[in-house]
């Protein structure tokens, strides 16, 4: 599933780091362990300032779908709009989930102001299939994105969009 076709009024994106262990010898010296080669704990505030209740339903709706921060996605294209080069793919080896519920304020005139915050989960990229249309059930993917007509089984973890594969 993909984050709603949105763009943001104002976006803070944190970069996070790379997974890391700080030591301090006896000798009072401080050494670091690179524990990974991946970022983790990037996070993704979004603002949506005077939305009509349409869109706001849209991303109400997208978090109930979810299962509120359980559930993965990706980000539409709408997220990034401004960025040549977003600083987050999107289509990479991190998925995107809820940080917690969105934050919606009424405002004047039927409109409506909501704040997100998103952060990424990495995922193994080559247990994903990208338009798998008809792709076989082996080997078996963890992630499937725009499934299509692929087989449902063996059962896969995550299906985003999933078409006619169940």
């Amino acid at each position: 599933m993909t984050f709603p076709a949105l763009i943001p009024s104002a976006r803070t994106y944190i970069p996070g780091n790379v997974p890391q262990v700080q030591r301090v010898a006896l000798s009072g010296v401080t050494v670091g362990y690179r524990q990974g080669n991946r970022r983790v704990d990037q996070t993704l505030q979004l603002a949506y300032n005077n939305i009509s209740e349409a869109d706001l339903d849209l991303i109400k709706a997208h978090y109930v779908a979810q299962d509120g921060s359980y559930g993965i996605f990706y980000l539409s294209a709408e997220v990034w709009n401004g960025y040549a080069t977003p600083p987050v793919p999107l289509l990479s080896d991190y998925a995107w989930r809820y940080a917690g519920p969105p934050v919606i304020t009424d405002g004047s005139c039927d409109l409506w102001s909501v704040e997100v915050e998103l952060t990424t989960y990495a995922i193994d990229f080559s247990d994903l299939i990208f338009d798998a249309g008809g792709a076989a059930a082996s080997p078996a993917r963890t992630y499937i994105l725009d499934a299509g007509a692929a087989s449902g089984t063996p059962a896969r973890d995550y299906v985003i969009n999933s078409g006619a594969s169940r």
